[in-house]
């Protein structure tokens, strides 16, 4: 099966060269040209065979609603289009303002392979969406013949059920379209600006320190695939994106991003009111698994204490005199993180008990999902063969044993251990609830 989202070179259609995603009611400007409404109002014509469902709408790691709709086009309508234009997928969700956001997707068929023929086409638009009622309509359109095929799909998201964040998504345009996009910018969506409603009320003042772990998940040597350096930054990234857009009414919030192998702070922004991504986003991708010199090396058995001393300067720094000075917050995001035998995990020592509170977010991975193919039992797709059949998924990567817990037990810090959306969204509700309370 082939997937094009987010691979097209040449997306240019009727309109313009690049491709304009709609935002919080506005159009992409590809619609303009084409009579979309009229299309919708005739119905399916069956011009292109393809098919459309919506999947379910699941809670995302950025703690936002995200409707998916899987659309399959029949491979061998591309076959005998070869070299003919583009196969343009339009989406246009409703709200139930009748407010509209558009996006489309295009295929170069100048570029597809002979053998396309063989398999379908995946396009598998993506949106972050609030609780109510949407119409989705969408359309299959062949530019240099005019062939269209049109369908609406009804989508109903239901609140969340028991809630800890109630009200986090009451400021929330009510679509925002993904975009696709490369490493680390699939990890953050900066195209994503919707903020969640979070604010952090405290009885006195506080300085709030993130201090994100971004190393790989075993300090003791480099890892061998990038893949398996980003799999704990697939959740601590969007973690972080939540958390650091928390609204510290009194006070103000700190971050700081950790490369233990390295023994370096990545990225460091104070007084963060809006995160800066580009910064972090270059950081990231400057410290990649590959890139860990010799004199890292040489001194990695003291990455532990690397770790030490940074949660010691934060919680050390501007100790509070009295009630009108800030009180520190620490909030630790991280995947579990293992060390090499004779690494020194001596844990903090901090001179009589500091006026802090510490918080452990780890969060867990967890294995890789079973790829299915939706069409295999499908007689109009299954019959045309090279159909991937399920299988058994990759097998999951084991976890290392955590050794950073061990360094902070002398602060007693709250853990909450994490491997899902809907699990980081209680451990964040307790969070803030022990967090105002202080």
């Amino acid at each position: 099966m082939h997937r094009f989202f987010g691979l097209t070179v040449a997306l240019c259609l009727i309109g313009g060269t690049e491709v304009a995603r709609a935002q919080q009611g506005s159009q992409d400007p590809a619609f303009k040209n084409i009579p979309f409404d009229s299309w919708m109002d005739q119905g399916d014509q069956a011009h292109i065979r393809w098919t459309a469902h919506v999947l379910p709408v699941e809670l995302s790691a950025h703690q936002r609603l995200q409707a998916k709709i899987d659309i399959q086009v029949d491979g061998n309508e591309l076959a005998r289009r070869r070299g003919k234009g583009f196969m343009v997928i339009l989406v246009q969700f409703t709200d139930s303002d009748n407010r509209i956001y558009q996006t489309h997707e295009a295929i170069d068929l100048q570029l597809i392979k002979d053998d396309i023929g063989h398999s379908n086409i995946s396009y598998i638009p993506a949106a972050f969406v609030t609780p109510g009622d949407y119409r989705i309509s969408l359309a299959v359109f062949a530019t240099a013949t005019g062939e269209h095929s049109a369908l609406r799909l009804p989508l109903h998201v239901n609140p969340a059920k028991n809630d800890p964040l109630p009200s986090a998504w009451q400021d929330l345009p009510p679509v925002e379209i993904l975009q696709a996009a490369q490493s680390p910018d699939d990890l953050f969506l900066p195209n994503i600006t919707g903020r969640l409603h979070l604010p952090l009320e405290t009885r006195r003042p506080v300085r709030v320190e993130i201090l994100v772990n971004a190393s790989p998940i075993s300090a003791s040597e480099p890892l061998r695939t990038e893949q398996a350096s980003n799999r704990s930054l697939t959740s601590l990234i969007p973690a972080l994106k939540v958390v650091a857009n928390t609204g510290v009414r009194n006070g103000t919030l700190n971050v700081a991003v950790l490369d233990l192998t390295t023994q370096k702070v990545i990225f460091q922004q104070d007084a963060v009111h809006d995160l800066d991504w580009p910064k972090l986003g270059a950081a990231l991708k400057e410290a990649g698994p590959n890139k860990i010199d010799i004199h890292a090396l040489e001194n990695r058995r003291q990455n532990a204490q690397f770790f030490v001393a940074q949660v010691s300067r934060r919680i050390e720094a501007g100790t509070p005199k009295s009630q009108a000075d800030p009180l520190a917050i620490l909030i630790v995001l991280s995947g579990p993180m293992a060390f090499d035998s004779g690494e020194d995990l001596h844990p903090i020592e901090l001179a009589g008990k500091p006026d802090a509170q510490l918080f452990y977010i780890r969060y867990h991975s967890l294995p890789e999902r079973t790829a299915v193919n939706p069409f295999l039992q499908d007689p109009r797709f299954a019959r045309r063969g090279q159909m991937s059949r399920p299988g058994r998924g990759l097998p999951p990567t084991t976890e290392p044993l955590d050794s950073l817990e061990r360094t902070l037990k002398p602060l007693q810090p709250h853990l909450f251990d994490v491997s899902t959306p809907a699990e980081f969204r209680k451990a964040l509700a307790s969070l803030f609830d022990e967090i105002s309370r202080l």
